[in-house]
């Protein structure tokens, strides 16, 4: 399994795993727009990523397969003196979790991140998702 960054011409590979990540989520809000990775919204969102210079997009990849991605970009609170990524999406491919795959996601992109001068980094997690806050944790 290797990390990568992910290239600009990957928005399907993206849209597809963010699929995954929908329809594992949707138990956790079913407010969720589930058509939302392959709208124009989604795409908008996932050229926007990586086309911002300053966020960071990885994609894990298992025998030249995509099997999972992270995107983070700045975040700007305002009322917090430290710089703050966050980390907006991250999803691994079911049939690959509790792989270590995700773990390896995240300490690449804090890696980067702290290269990049952040000193902390943000994320969330529907709080009935055990699993994702423990994860997190």
């Amino acid at each position: 399994m290797i990390i990568r960054t992910t290239r600009k011409d990957e928005i399907n590979t993206l849209q597809k795993l963010s699929d995954e990540f929908l329809v594992d989520n949707q138990k956790y809000d079913p407010d969720l727009n589930m058509c939302w990775a392959q709208s124009d919204t989604g795409k908008e969102y996932l050229k926007s990523i990586l086309n911002n210079p300053k966020a960071i997009c990885l994609l894990a990849e298992e025998n030249g397969v995509a099997i999972g991605y992270i995107a983070a970009a700045p975040k700007d609170f305002g009322y917090r003196s430290s710089k703050y990524i966050e980390i907006e999406y991250m999803s691994v491919s079911p049939k690959h979790r509790c792989k270590g795959i995700g773990s390896k996601l995240i300490t690449e992109c804090l890696k980067i991140a702290k290269k990049n001068g952040f000193q902390k980094a943000y994320v969330n997690s529907y709080v009935n998702n055990l699993k994702a806050v423990k994860f997190y944790e």
